[in-house]
């Protein structure tokens, strides 16, 4: 796996200079967590959490160090040509107290223009819109942010998708938003079987959550057992006492759920692969939210082309999702070098 992320940022630097431009090539790579009991029951107190297939989910709520690194690949003159970009990552106005923690420099150079702001870059990402998480699934998947799991025919529209579970006809692979049913069984299921015992909060805990506090810096001041970062409780750089976004996991792992994610309650909304009407289902509460928003029996909905100060996302797979895959820039080199990506694509697939 090492030999694979050094070549990943060699290769990553070379499409960059093919193009001329020196893209950021540092390396953020993503944890997942593995999601077994195939088969499992639903929940008989919604119906939800029924999964029939193994797969993974990754076990904190998508970073702005992650996200900045993904801008700074597939946009790094800063055009924003999908609107990824939301300015509100850098400068939240109105009545979005939560700040963003993405920086945008227009005379920096090309691909280091985006940086995570100081003591946010293991913070959860917002202002993230379904088809901003979308297309980052996308790249995720096959380096393009317009197909993979997604298909997007312009910016605002979402063309169709694929269908979560194991794809019988091909047999290949995808990363995607989280069904409904996968993120709920990865936060409420008791990971005891085939079974349909859940917990009613995802901190592996029928009892209220306690309310996090947080550092200076945005970690969460009381880990232990049964924490969770939602009811304004934890503030920071100058929020006062309107809450604000904390880093990733930083409740401990007394606060994860069976399965081992971290924040499926509190922090961010999340963007679910699940429309109602013409919006997208969101789950887990937020920073914002009372207790009740980290139930299991909580769902909420947004328009998918909005993102909020409180809205973000993680990502699911039928494999590990620990790398970025090589952008499309790099198959500028031309045909010699498809022999190599597909080696490094399947050497990546292998891995524990």
């Amino acid at each position: 796996m090492v030999q694979f992320r050094r070549f990943l940022i060699v290769l990553l630097s070379a499409a960059a200079l093919f193009q001329g431009a020196a893209v950021n090539a540092s390396y953020v790579p993503l944890t997942s967590v593995p999601i077994g009991n195939p088969g499992n029951l639903a929940d008989p107190l919604t119906g939800r959490g029924a999964v029939a297939y193994p797969y993974y989910i990754t076990s904190t709520e998508v970073t702005n160090a992650q996200y900045a690194a993904f801008l700074n690949v597939i946009d790094p003159n800063g055009v924003n040509p999908h609107d990824l970009y939301n300015p509100n990552m850098t400068n939240a106005t109105g009545f979005a107290v939560v700040k963003g923690g993405i920086n945008f420099d227009p005379t920096a150079s090309p691909g280091t223009m985006y940086s995570p702001k100081p003591n946010y870059a293991d913070k959860p990402v917002n202002y993230v819109s379904f088809h901003d998480a979308a297309r980052y699934a996308n790249w995720m998947m096959t380096g393009d942010t317009e197909n993979g799991f997604y298909t997007f025919t312009d910016t605002d529209t979402l063309a169709g998708q694929g269908i979560h579970g194991p794809d019988q006809l091909n047999g290949n692979n995808w990363v995607a938003l989280p069904s409904h049913d996968e993120w709920y069984k990865a936060a409420f299921h008791k990971n005891d079987g085939a079974t349909g015992n859940y917990y009613l909060y995802p901190t592996s805990s029928d009892d209220t959550p306690v309310v996090a506090t947080a550092t200076p810096t945005g970690d969460i001041a009381n880990p232990g057992e049964n924490v969770a970062n939602y009811n304004f409780g934890a503030n920071w750089d100058g929020t006062g006492t309107l809450g604000h976004v904390t880093t990733v996991g930083s409740a401990g792992p007394d606060s994860a759920s069976p399965y081992g994610t971290f924040d499926q309650g509190g922090n961010v909304l999340e963007w679910i692969d699940e429309p109602t009407g013409s919006n997208r289902v969101m789950r887990g509460g937020s920073l914002w939210l009372g207790e009740e928003s980290l139930r299991s029996t909580y769902s909420s909905f947004f328009n998918p082309l909005v993102g909020g100060s409180s809205l973000g996302f993680r990502l699911t797979s039928l494999e590990p999702i620990t790398a970025a895959p090589i952008p499309a820039a790099a198959w500028l080199f031309g045909s010699g070098l498809v022999g190599l990506i597909g080696f490094v694509r399947r050497r990546r697939s292998m891995a524990p």
